[in-house]
C-alpha cells in the first residue's frame, strides 16, 4: 500500500511539472544584427524581464542576424506581420518602406543630442508613427535608438562637401538619403546590410554610413580607414510586435510586454548613450582616422542640405514635420 501511494505521489508530480513545462510558451525576437550590439543587448534584457514578469510562463529566444529569416530584412518583417515571430527591433530608416513618414526622424541634423531626440520619440511625435503600425499588422511597444549616423571610408578624411566627391557610399534604401549623397557629391548606393562589409572589403564601395556602435560591432574598422563624427541624421529603434501574435494574448500579458520591452529600451539607450563617449577612441585605437567636425566645418554641410530638408518636409507633410520640430524645441526649454 505504502508502494502505491509513494508511486501515486511521483506520478502526481511528474504530471504536475509536465504540465508547467507545456504550459510555457516560447516567443521570439528578430533583429538584423550581430550579438555584440546594443540591439542584443536590449534583446537580452527584454528576455530577463518578461521571464521574470511572467513567473516563467514565458520563455524569449534571441535571434541575432535575422537568423529566422535568412538575414533577410523583408522576410523578418513579413515573418512578424504573419505571426511567425512575435517581437521584432528594427532600425526606423527601415521601417520607412512601410511609412515614408519614418524618414522624417532622420532628417540632417533634427536633433542635437540623445536626451532630446528621446524625449520627442516618446512623445506626440513618435505616438503618429506607432498608431499608424496597425495598418501594417504591427504594434508598437517601444522605442529605443541606434545612434546618430557617421560615415566612413577607405580613401580620404572627409572634412567638407568636396571631400564626398565621387566616392562610393552605401546607403539604407532610402531615397532621402540617396538624395542626401547625392547633393553631397557622393555616389551613392543600397545594398542589404549583411553585405555591407564584403562590399567594404573588396572596394564595390568605398563607405558606408551608420552609427558607431554598428561600426564597431560590425568591425568595419577592418576594412575602412576613415570615420567623420558628425552626427548628420538620427537613427531610432522601433520595437514592435505582430498583429496576429498581440491579439492572441491577454490584455494583462500584454500590458507586461509592453512594460517588458520599455525598460529594455530605456537600459538600450543608456548603452548606447555609454557607448558614443567611448567608441571612438576605441575605433581610432583599432586603426582608423577618426575626425569630429567642428561646428564651423558642419555649417557648410548643413548649407548643401537646406534644400534637401526644405524638399522632404514639404514632401512628407509640413504639419507632421513640425510635431518633431515643435518636440526638440520644448525638450531644449
Amino acid at each position: 500500500m505504502h508502494r502505491l501511494t509513494l508511486t501515486s505521489v511521483i506520478a502526481t508530480g511528474l504530471l504536475t511539472v509536465s504540465s508547467l513545462v507545456s504550459a510555457q510558451q516560447t516567443v521570439n525576437v528578430s533583429y538584423n544584427v550581430a550579438e555584440g550590439s546594443s540591439w542584443h543587448q536590449g534583446a537580452e534584457r527584454f528576455a530577463e524581464l518578461v521571464e521574470d514578469y511572467s513567473d516563467g510562463a514565458y520563455v524569449v529566444r534571441l535571434h541575432p542576424n535575422a537568423a529566422l529569416a535568412g538575414g533577410s530584412d523583408r522576410v523578418e518583417m513579413e515573418m512578424t506581420q504573419s505571426g511567425a515571430i512575435q517581437f521584432l527591433i528594427k532600425s526606423t530608416t527601415w521601417m520607412t518602406g512601410l511609412d515614408d513618414r519614418f524618414q522624417a526622424i532622420g532628417l540632417p541634423w533634427l536633433f542635437p543630442s540623445h536626451d532630446v531626440a528621446n524625449a520627442v520619440m516618446d512623445g506626440p511625435a513618435g505616438d503618429v508613427l506607432f498608431d499608424d503600425l496597425d495598418r501594417r499588422d504591427l504594434v508598437g511597444l517601444a522605442w529605443g535608438v541606434n545612434g546618430f549616423r557617421q560615415v566612413t571610408n577607405s580613401e580620404r578624411e572627409i572634412t567638407e562637401p568636396a571631400d564626398l566627391d565621387g566616392l562610393r557610399i552605401r546607403v539604407p534604401g532610402i531615397e532621402m538619403y540617396l538624395s542626401i549623397f547625392n547633393e553631397l557629391g557622393a555616389s551613392p548606393t543600397t545594398m542589404n546590410f549583411a553585405e555591407v562589409f564584403t562590399a567594404l572589403q573588396t572596394g564595390a564601395v568605398d563607405g558606408q554610413e551608420n552609427p558607431m556602435s554598428l561600426i564597431s560591432s560590425s568591425r568595419f574598422s577592418d576594412v575602412q580607414d576613415y570615420m567623420t563624427i558628425w552626427n548628420y541624421s538620427y537613427d531610432a529603434l522601433a520595437f514592435v510586435s505582430g498583429t496576429p501574435f498581440w491579439n492572441s494574448i491577454s490584455a494583462e500579458d500584454q500590458e507586461m510586454f509592453t512594460r517588458a520591452a520599455q525598460e529594455a529600451m530605456d537600459f538600450q539607450r543608456e548603452v548606447v548613450a555609454q557607448e558614443d563617449m567611448e567608441l571612438a577612441d576605441a575605433l581610432a585605437d583599432a586603426g582608423m582616422t577618426v575626425t569630429t567636425l567642428s561646428d564651423e566645418q558642419l555649417a557648410a554641410f548643413q548649407e548643401v542640405l537646406e534644400p534637401v530638408y526644405a524638399a522632404y518636409k514639404e514632401s512628407l507633410g509640413a504639419d507632421f514635420v513640425e510635431l518633431f520640430e515643435n518636440g526638440v524645441a520644448e525638450a531644449i526649454e
